[in-house]
């Protein structure tokens, strides 16, 4: 999941790449999502090598959907579907907007020290987007805030990346709203409080981070990485933000996507069908060194329609090369809207 926060300024998030990998980090198992977009929207082609299936049946101990498979309970009584987000009144005009990312963390175990900078490194995310479609012919961190008591479960990491950024890192989307005034001002959105209401109910015990900036600067925005623990259910997957929305409300039915997704784990054996990354920024390999330089991926074409949601990939399929996308609905979705297909809907590349 990747919101704009504004909803009277839609932002137009596009080309968007997506990196995830199970990655070792001083020892440590852990998963990287890695985020890049062009703030502005453009018409760039890519190949049509891509298969959609919607898939008939679910074949549960095979773990046809990653363990992604079981729906949410029905709600008791009558379900109200689509309904309508509450209008919320800004407090004050702003001048920021935001990136919003959901990731599945064991709770409490996301900081700043989760943070990765990569403001020095402005074209890591365009060289793994380079490894699978070959081309032809400063201060990085921030200052760091725990949240008071009356903040618990909220962490403020400002000046982020050479200062592009405020980030708010929450175990609770609602608790953004309380935390939002730390931010400075130029890079501030408005309150959108229905929107980080119903994510709570989307994403339970889910972290929340919200990447905050200058709209006056949008162009040094677009790119985040986190590093981070899985949850339990999580550890055999690897997520990737799908849930579209650019102005500040959540898409339903089939929305457009126009990304290249990056797949990564350290335990991959190059069998011939891995792409290896030239990084343009070369001192990224020793500031970085757990960044994965062998990946697998595919760009999907824009104008692809899909139905609302995540990506979710087999770990064991992205270690044995195997490009397999499930477009899951987060895991609240029936709850906040009252609707849930029980068929997979699966992307891969031929």
């Amino acid at each position: 999941m990747c919101l704009s926060n504004n909803r009277d300024r839609a932002v137009t998030f596009s080309n968007t790449i997506l990196l995830a990998a199970e990655v070792s980090i001083n020892g440590q198992l852990r998963h990287l999502c890695g985020y890049h977009n062009k703030v502005t929207g453009s018409k760039a082609s890519a190949p049509k090598s891509l298969w959609v299936e919607a898939a008939s049946r679910v074949t549960r101990s095979t773990g046809v959907d990653f363990g992604y498979d079981q729906p949410a309970k029905p709600a008791k009584g009558k379900v109200k579907t689509n309904k309508p987000a509450a209008k919320v009144k800004p407090t004050a005009v702003a001048l920021g907007n935001a990136m919003l990312i959901a990731i599945p963390a064991k709770p409490g175990t996301v900081h700043g020290d989760n943070l990765i900078p990569v403001g020095d490194f402005p074209s890591f995310m365009t060289d793994y987007a380079k490894a699978l479609i070959p081309q032809r012919p400063k201060s990085r961190g921030g200052m760091r805030s725990r949240g008071s008591d009356s903040m618990k479960g909220v962490e403020i990491v400002s000046n982020f990346d050479n200062g592009t950024y405020d980030v708010i890192i929450a175990d609770s989307a609602k608790k953004i709203v309380k935390a939002i005034d730390a931010v400075a001002e130029a890079k501030r959105p408005q309150v959108n409080a229905a929107l980080y209401a119903q994510l709570d109910k989307l994403y339970p015990k889910w972290t929340f981070l919200l990447f905050c900036f200058s709209e006056d600067t949008a162009g040094k925005a677009g790119s985040a990485l986190v590093s981070y623990e899985p949850m339990a259910e999580f550890e055999h997957v690897l997520y990737l933000p799908g849930l579209d929305g650019h102005s500040g409300m959540i898409e339903q039915g089939n929305v457009e996507l126009n990304h290249t997704i990056v797949l990564s784990s350290h335990r991959m054996v190059d069998n011939g069908a891995l792409k290896t990354v030239n990084f343009t920024e070369r001192a990224i390999e020793q500031k970085l060194p757990f960044l994965p330089k062998q990946v697998i991926g595919h760009v999907i074409p824009q104008g692809t329609m899909v139905p609302q949601g995540d990506f979710l990939f087999s770990c064991e399929e992205v270690t044995a090369g195997t490009f397999r996308a499930l477009r899951a609905k987060p895991p609240g979705w029936l709850k906040v809207f009252g609707e849930q297909s029980s068929t997979p809907f699966y992307i891969g590349k031929d």
